[in-house]
């Protein structure tokens, strides 16, 4: 069987931006059901992001399921103890159920991994099953956070854009470059996602305002 590479060591999140990314979050809360998080380049916290803001949910009585759609760098399986278990691009493959790839790891909060490397060899997020899944997940959860691909590197961020109702980027203070931001945040739009907040990691100054420009 072939393995996974090993996880990169996963930045730490500012416990400082949890709150504020949740007050974010409920400007919208009445009409989401799926949140997608990225990022503006690798490396910026999104995977222990989305893990700390399910978790938060969670911990808020709500019914949530955090799905890894970053394959290129899966982390969740060996995060919550589900190495060699069916998740994400298994499902989408059409090699399990749905069911089967849903985890639940705590109370009120269920995680999708990425899934086996030969799935994720196979799969594309523009399959009709990747609708079909995230049906059943409304129907069955309050709120999907899906783990997603930096908005720099692979595109999936925005193939996602259809099934989101909008994202959180995670961008890194005093490591990525103002025109490098900007850049992403315009792909990101042009290409359907809608922005519903902004994480600026590991920095005690104030989000800047052509940041809360972006963000309407």
């Amino acid at each position: 069987m072939t393995a996974f590479p090993a996880a990169p060591a996963t930045p730490a999140i500012d416990p400082g931006v949890i709150e504020p990314a949740l007050v974010q979050l409920a400007r919208h809360e009445s009409r989401l059901r799926r949140v997608g998080v990225t990022a503006v380049q690798a490396g910026e916290g999104v995977t222990t992001f989305s893990r700390e803001i399910a978790g938060a949910y969670a911990r808020r009585g709500r019914a949530v399921v955090l799905i890894e759609a970053n394959w290129s760098r899966p982390a969740l399986a060996a995060a919550y103890g589900l190495r060699e278990r069916p998740g994400f691009a298994d499902i989408v493959a059409g090699d399990v159920a749905p069911g089967r790839g849903v985890h639940r790891v705590a109370e009120r909060l269920s995680v999708v991994p990425a899934g086996s490397p030969g799935a994720i060899r196979r799969a594309t997020l523009d399959d009709g099953r990747v609708e079909d899944f995230l049906a059943l997940v409304d129907a069955r959860f309050d709120l999907a956070i899906l783990d997603c691909e930096p908005i720099t590197e692979i595109g999936d961020a925005a193939a996602l854009a259809p099934f989101v109702d909008g994202f959180v980027v995670v961008i890194g203070a005093e490591r990525t470059r103002r025109a490098v931001a900007r850049r992403a945040l315009a792909d990101l739009k042009a290409a359907g996602g809608a922005p519903l907040g902004v994480v600026l990691n590991r920095t005690r100054r104030p989000i800047p305002r052509w940041l809360y420009r972006w963000l309407g």
